[in-house]
C-alpha cells in the first residue's frame, strides 16, 4: 500500500465526521429559517462560519432554540475539523520521522559492510547494474539523490544512501573507504568525473568503473583515477551489431555473464599471496577433474594467456578466468577461502 492510499484510509473517519456535521447543520438551519424563506446557500453559509469560527453575524435572526443549535454546531464542527487536521499533521510528522529512521537504518547497514561495491546513480544504467549485483548476491550500497528513485530502490530491497555523491561525507556514509569497487553511473559526465576524483582520494585501492559519453571526458576520468571507463551507448551499438553477426556467441556470453539463475558462469579469480593455487601448475591443480571448472585464460600482468598450457605455474597477482556451473564455482571459491586443496569428492572419500 502506497503513502497516498494509507493517508486516504486514515482520513475516512474524520472526513466523514466533518461532512456529516456540515450536512446536518445545513439542513438544520434551513429548517429553522424556513418561515423566513431562507435559501440553501444561506444555511450552508451559516454552517461554514459557525464550524470555522469565522465570527460573522447571523444571516437571519435566531430564536433561543436556534442559538442552542448553533452552539452544538460550533462544538461539533470545531471538534471534527480539529480531528481532521490532527490526523493530517500526525501523518506528516510520522512520514518525516520514518524517513529519518530509514536513513539511519540504511547508514547502519552500510557501516556494517566490508569489501562491498558502491553504485552511484540509479538511472536506467545504474538500475540495471543494481539488478545484476543484487541477483549475483554481491553486497552493494547505492547512492542516489532523487527521492523517487530512492523510494523505489528501498522497495526493491537495496541499501541506499540518499545524498549527493560528489560530497565526501556521503561517500563515507556509503563505506567508500572499506569498499572494493565503485560503479559511477549517473547521466552527467561532469558529476561522474567529480565522483571519481573524490572516491580515488578517499580510497587509493578502490577499483573504479565509470560511465562517460564523451571521449574527452573518458581520458580525464582515467587520469583522475578510474580503472575503466565505459560508454553504454557504444557497448549497446556493438552488441546490436554482434547479435546480427555472431548471435550464438552473444547468447553464450550473455548466459555466462548473467548472475543469479544462470546455468553456467564465468568468474575471475585473483591469485593472492595466501592462495592455495599459488606456486602450483595448472596440471598439478587439475581443477577440471576435481571441481568441473575450466580455466579459459590467465591474466599475467599486461599479458593475457588464452587457454594456458598445463605447465603454467600461478604467480602472485595473476588472475585466472574460469568457467563452470554456479555450484561448481561456489565449491571452488569455498576451497580458496578455506585454503583446503582437496576437492569435494576427495573430502567425501576421507
Amino acid at each position: 500500500m502506497g503513502r497516498l492510499e494509507r493517508l486516504l484510509e486514515r482520513l475516512v473517519l474524520p472526513l466523514a465526521l466533518v461532512l456529516i456535521t456540515g450536512a446536518t447543520s445545513t439542513v438544520g438551519y434551513w429548517l429553522l429559517w424556513r418561515p423566513q424563506h431562507a435559501s440553501w446557500i444561506d444555511a450552508l453559509y451559516m454552517t461554514f462560519i459557525t464550524m470555522t469560527t469565522v465570527g460573522f453575524g447571523e444571516v437571519h435572526p435566531l430564536s433561543a432554540g436556534g442559538k442552542i443549535f448553533t452552539i452544538v454546531v460550533g462544538f461539533a464542527g470545531i471538534a471534527s475539523l480539529f480531528y481532521l487536521l490532527g490526523v493530517i499533521a500526525e501523518y506528516v510528522v510520522e512520514m518525516l520521522a520514518s524517513g529519518e529512521r530509514r536513513e539511519r537504518r540504511m547508514e547502519k547497514k552500510a557501516a556494517a559492510l566490508r569489501n562491498h561495491v558502491l553504485l552511484v546513480g540509479l538511472g536506467r544504467v545504474g538500475q540495471q547494474a543494481a539488478v545484476e549485483l543484487f541477483q549475483g548476491r554481491e553486497p552493494f550500497v547505492a547512492v542516489e539523490n532523487d527521492p523517487e528513485r530512492v523510494n523505489r530502490a528501498v522497495e526493491q530491497g537495496y541499501i541506499v544512501i540518499k545524498g549527493d555523491a560528489t560530497e565526501d561525507e556521503v561517500l563515507r556514509k556509503a563505506g567508500v573507504e572499506r569498499a572494493k569497487g565503485l560503479i559511477v553511473a549517473t547521466g552527467d559526465d561532469a558529476t561522474n568525473l567529480f565522483v571519481v576524483l573524490s572516491a580515488r582520494s578517499l580510497n587509493p585501492e578502490l577499483y573504479i568503473v565509470a560511465r562517460a559519453e564523451e571521449l574527452s571526458v573518458s581520458k580525464k576520468m582515467l587520469k583522475a583515477g578510474a580503472n575503466r571507463v565505459i560508454d553504454p551507448y557504444a557497448i549497446g551499438g556493438r552488441r546490436l551489431a554482434n547479435l546480427v553477426l555472431h548471435p550464438a556467441v552473444v547468447d553464450f556470453l550473455e548466459t555466462t555473464l548473467r548472475r543469479g539463475d544462470a546455468p553456467i558462469s564465468i568468474e575471475d579469480i585473483e591469485i593472492s599471496s595466501g592462495s592455495p593455487l599459488l606456486g602450483k601448475s595448472i596440471a598439478e591443480l587439475n581443477l577440471n577433474r576435481r571441481f568441473g571448472i575450466v580455466i579459459l585464460a590467465v591474466i599475467h600482468g599486461d599479458e593475457t594467456l588464452v587457454s594456458p598450457a598445463a605447465e603454467y605455474v600461478f604467480e602472485p597477482g595473476d588472475r585466472a578466468v574460469v568457467m563452470g556451473t554456479i555450484k561448481q564455482l561456489e565449491r571452488f571459491v569455498n576451497m580458496m577461502e578455506k585454503g583446503d586443496e582437496s576437492s569435494p569428492n576427495e573430502q567425501e572419500a576421507q
